[in-house]
């Protein structure tokens, strides 16, 4: 036993950037590093069955274990990749960590639309003018205050504790207040008062900081959520709480708190605020979501009757919560609508007004969760789909969420590939936009059957095929570290997107209505930013149609919860929004199960009328087709 293990500690060293971290001997290697907050991937909760903890050591890599081998290929092995989860700590090691660092573009650059009709935020600035106490008139602070804005007194204590330093001299002062009474006050008149729109989202964060006087937007940030290191979606996490019920609801709290507060302060210095001048924040997000933000127990929502804890607006403080704003800061949940229909499709039907158009529309939020909402002249059905992580860029063998490196999307012309690359730098792999863009245009030159399988494509693209059966892949990219599409990834996309039509046609046949007569189908969330409108139908993810009848809508969440920050009339609003909505439960549906076959093959398209362009001798199986 070496002396370091005689102490139980070892240390890990991180290349290329020197840090050491330190942990237990014995420890799972993956655990040390998360609670060290070093940013490494593990979607499916260190379990070994997502492949991306994966570290490389530069010390003498231990025996490759049977998820190493089952995840990573031989060549990688060699070079002493394994999984994080897989092995643990027996001494001082050097690693590297497969990268993960990047910017959340999609919705962290969007821009939200601007507010319409005349600004009225919750929370309001006043600037008065101030007598200080004397000797005639020697009433409290908090009471000449109160009667100063016609105001209840400030009932908190931080408020209280800043008014001495404030108010015993004269001068104008700048007065913070809600419906409810003062909130703070500042000196000067020319206090910054802000809020925070926050999308809780599975797997991305994304907050938009605005300025409550003038509406305007100061700030956007987006990372991705830390609690995906306890799994890549809401079940698992609920599986979390199950196992550690003493343990898991705080873990996943303090998780996004922590994540929430990082942003959140990124923001605050990059607008040149501090993080005590956001006074209100409006949060959309699913269910599960919301209930772990407010530390509250989720389980029940992923078992039959699939009941939350709530579903209604709610509010707190932020010192309630942990969140790092001013400690007496709202913070207000929009209102959900079921157990899997939650406040940030709520946000997105407000910010989209999908209740007031005419005609039959549908709106989609593409991720884990697939949420639908059919819209007839105003009247709104709903239904929620287990999608699976394919579509956030998990579950696919080189996929990503959509950071620095990731493809998000390609085209193929002339038998020449181009990938768009967020960042404009070396592909690494791709997010869910690059997985549905690279099976349409595989589909479209017929690379890929209408069963899903990799055939021989023209004599331009045969030579970037390799392998058999699940493990056949195509080349996208060509270099040192080139990243492919592998049959089992169709495969993956085969199944969200069949998960996603079964959802949209369930409803569809339940409201008497033909898909060829929809006037438009909206796309929300992050996963439509980088889409191409024309793969939608020709994948089957959507029904065909023209698709300049489907619109691209991206974060409409999130520009749902700024119009509730700068408007408190849409607050009760929102309120009758949700409750418009009538909500079908799809796993008591009687037909989900042949829908879901019948639309796991792709659709007919042009390459299918030419025999010549799929070489069937060369088609391998999989076993799944």
């Amino acid at each position: 036993m070496s002396k370091r293990e005689g102490r139980g500690k070892a240390e890990i060293t991180l290349v290329p950037d020197g840090a050491v971290v330190r942990g237990a001997i014995g420890a799972s290697i993956l655990r040390v590093l998360q609670e060290c907050n070093v940013q490494i991937e593990s979607s499916c909760g260190g379990n070994g069955t997502c492949g991306r903890c994966r570290i490389r050591f530069l010390t003498r890599p231990p025996e490759p274990t049977a998820h190493d081998l089952a995840q990573i290929d031989s060549a990688d092995i060699a070079r002493g990749w394994r999984l994080a989860c897989a092995h643990t700590l027996r001494g001082d090691i050097r690693i590297e960590v497969a990268s993960t660092t990047g910017e959340l573009d999609q919705k962290a650059t969007e821009t939200p639309a601007p507010p319409v009709g005349e600004l009225n935020p919750p929370v309001r600035l006043r600037a008065v003018r101030w007598t200080a106490p004397s000797r005639e008139d020697p009433r409290p602070l908090a009471t000449r205050l109160a009667v100063a804005v016609d105001a209840c007194p400030p009932r908190f204590p931080p408020t209280l504790a800043r008014l001495p330093g404030i108010l015993r001299s004269d001068g104008t002062i700048s007065v913070i207040e809600q419906a409810d009474g003062i909130l703070d006050v500042r000196p000067g008149e020319d206090a910054k008062v802000c809020g925070l729109a926050i999308d809780v989202g599975t797997t991305t964060l994304a907050l938009h900081l605005v300025d409550l006087a003038s509406g305007r937007t100061l700030g956007r940030a987006a990372a991705r959520n830390p609690q995906r290191r306890f799994g890549a979606d809401v079940i698992s996490r609920i599986a979390h709480v199950r196992r550690t019920p003493a343990d898991g609801v705080p873990d996943l709290h303090a998780a996004v708190v922590d994540g929430l507060n990082a942003l959140a302060a990124t923001l605050a210095k990059t607008a040149k605020i501090t993080p005590e001048e956001i006074y209100h924040a409006t949060v959309v997000g699913n269910p599960t979501m919301l209930h772990l933000l407010l530390g509250i127990d989720p389980r029940g929502i992923d078992v039959a009757p699939y009941a939350p804890v709530f579903t209604a607006r709610t509010s707190c403080r932020a010192s309630d919560l942990g969140l790092r704003l001013h400690p007496c800061a709202l913070v207000e949940t929009l209102p959900g609508v079921s157990a899997y229909v939650g406040a940030d499709i709520v946000g997105g039907l407000l910010e989209t007004a999908l209740d007031r158009r005419p005609g039959r529309s549908l709106y989609l939020d593409i991720g884990t969760n697939g949420e639908i909402v059919l819209a007839l002249d105003g009247h709104l059905i709903a239904c929620s789909t287990a999608a699976g992580p394919a579509f956030e860029g998990a579950s696919i063998v080189q996929g990503m969420a959509a950071l620095h490196g990731a493809i998000e999307s390609v085209s193929i012309g002339d038998g020449r590939i181009t990938c768009d690359v967020i960042g404009k730098t070396a592909a690494r792999g791709m997010c869910g936009t690059g997985l549905l863009s690279a099976v349409a245009e595989l589909r479209a030159v017929g690379a890929i059957d209408p069963s899903g399988r990799f055939a021989a494509s023209n004599q331009h693209l045969s030579d970037r095929f390799d392998g058999e059966g699940a493990t056949r892949r195509f080349r996208l990219t060509d270099g040192a570290e080139p990243v492919y599409l592998y049959q089992s990834d169709v495969r993956e996309f085969q199944l969200a997107k069949a998960a996603i039509r079964t959802g949209i046609e369930t409803l569809l046949r339940r409201a008497h209505v033909d898909a060829e007569r929809l006037d438009a189908v909206l796309i929300g969330g992050a996963f439509s930013a980088g889409l191409s409108r024309r793969h939608l139908p020709a994948t089957g993810l959507v029904p065909t149609l023209d698709p300049d009848r489907i619109e691209l809508v991206g974060d409409a969440a999130g520009r749902g919860a700024v119009r509730v920050l700068l408007d408190a009339r849409l607050a009760e609003a929102v309120d009758r929004l949700a409750e418009t909505v009538e909500y079908v439960e799809l796993s008591g549906d009687r037909e989900f199960s042949d829908l879901f076959v019948k639309h796991i093959p792709f659709p007919p398209g042009p390459a299918d009328r030419s025999p010549a362009s799929i070489d069937e001798s060369r088609t391998p199986t999989d076993g799944r087709a």
